[in-house]
């Protein structure tokens, strides 16, 4: 399956993976982790201390944590068109939880040239390891089962 990226995200970290034949009795695919980006979540908001707000920030501090996730996204989306560049066709996974998944549509859309088809999947799974990544994404119907 050249030409597949699989991206997995949350607001703190992005993971890139390629998916490759390999040549195993047991596995026919698997997936390959390329590079992760870390997220801006961490950072402090004017005011916070180690111990938390000094003063609650409310609705400012909201948007100031929408405008990380969205500066991310972006990232995570230029990234994404970075791995697919040169691709005629292909395929992206986009894994992310739904507020990420909404935030990361359209920059990813514009990174990636037409012929390049994008598949969405609503859900967090950045704790997964490679394995059970691949095994989740297959009982969704976006990667071929592995054949034991």
């Amino acid at each position: 399956m050249n030409g597949t990226c699989v991206v997995v995200a949350d607001a703190r970290r992005a993971r890139f993976y390629g998916v490759e034949a390999v040549e195993s009795p047991r596995l026919k695919m698997e997936l390959v982790e390329r590079t992760e980006l870390a997220g801006a979540s961490d950072l402090k908001t004017p005011g916070e201390s180690e111990a938390g707000p000094v003063h609650p920030m409310g609705e400012q501090r909201e948007r100031h944590g929408v405008e990380l996730e969205r500066r991310f996204a972006q990232e995570i989306a230029r990234q994404t068109g970075e791995i697919a560049r040169g691709w005629k066709v292909g395929t992206v996974v986009l894994v992310a939880e739904p507020r990420l998944l909404g935030l990361m549509r359209e920059p990813l859309r514009k990174a990636l040239h037409r012929g390049i088809e994008l598949k969405e999947l609503a859900r967090d799974y950045t704790h997964l390891t490679p394995a059970e990544l691949y095994d989740h994404l297959a009982l969704n119907s976006i990667v071929p089962v592995r054949r034991d």
